[in-house]
């Protein structure tokens, strides 16, 4: 073994010493890693060093990268103390939800044919019988696909502004289903949950699935709708494309016919696949 390392393996097991200390026992740690306490205790006496896998979980479940294990004990000791402080401030969240997040993080390439902008279709929950044509921006930051969509409640020829919601949220892919969970951003009272079937087309038309939430009046009554989402461009006339929103009874020209069956006419099998082989 070279100098370099030794010196780089004496780095890891110094620091991986450390890190445990944070922890009520050794057996807890290799426990929430997944690696069996034997093997793990050889890593904690330089008897062997973690695979790529094994040494991905064990950032993961100290929230460092893979450099960060390597570097000098006392650097590595600053980092850990002001992660804890960091971590001191936010709120603790239940063990479900960081894999989950972590999940999240890696599907980047998975999502990336799904980024842009696309009109949303769904029936309105406040307004019985009218189609909701809203838009939503799917894109990136940092290790997350994010979204960003907006309402424009009005019908068309009526009188009076129109009423602006906005929602942000994110983009998950579970069993094989895309999932968005978003926010209304201004008061924070509404969550919306929608399922989409992925597209395994190489250019994306239409997604199509199930939104739940709850009514914009007051009555805040529990919905669902069908939903399908027309893809728009990588960029839009933001304005043109949002006064293209509003509520419209489903004949409108502003809903296309086959959304408009897709919606109203469940009883019809073919219309999802319809959608999904219509061209760009």
């Amino acid at each position: 073994m070279t100098d370099a390392a030794a010196f780089t393996a004496a780095n890891f097991v110094n620091n991986l010493k450390l890190a445990c200390s944070y922890y009520p026992s050794v057996s807890e740690v290799a426990r929430k890693v997944g690696i069996n306490r034997q093997q793990f205790m050889r890593y904690l006496s330089s008897e062997s060093y973690p695979s790529r896998h094994n040494l991905r979980k064990l950032c993961d479940l100290f929230g460092v990268d893979e450099f960060e294990l390597l570097m000098p004990v006392h650097q590595f000791r600053n980092l850990l103390r002001l992660k804890k402080e960091r971590d001191e401030g936010l709120v603790k969240l239940p063990p479900l939800l960081p894999p989950l997040l972590q999940l999240v993080q890696r599907q980047r390439a998975e999502l990336s044919k799904n980024l842009g902008y696309f009109h949303v279709y769904y029936l309105s929950a406040s307004r019985p019988g009218s189609v909701l044509k809203s838009l939503i921006h799917i894109y990136e930051w940092q290790e997350f696909t994010l979204y960003k969509r907006i309402e424009r409640l009005k019908v068309p020829g009526s009188k009076g502004q129109a009423e602006l919601y906005k929602y942000s949220g994110m983009v998950g892919v579970v069993g094989d289903r895309l999932h968005l969970i978003d926010q209304e951003t201004l008061t924070g009272s509404e969550l919306t949950h929608t399922i989409l079937y992925p597209s395994y087309r190489n250019r994306i038309t239409y997604l199509t699935g199930l939104t739940v939430g709850v009514s914009g009046n007051d009555a805040h009554r529990p919905s669902a709708s069908r939903i399908a989402l027309e893809y728009a461009g990588n960029t839009v006339n933001l304005r043109r494309a949002i006064a293209d929103c509003g509520l419209f009874a489903p004949e409108d020209p502003a809903v296309p016919a086959i959304i408009s069956r897709y919606l109203c006419q469940p009883g019809e099998a073919d219309v999802v696949g319809q959608l999904q082989a219509s061209p760009l």
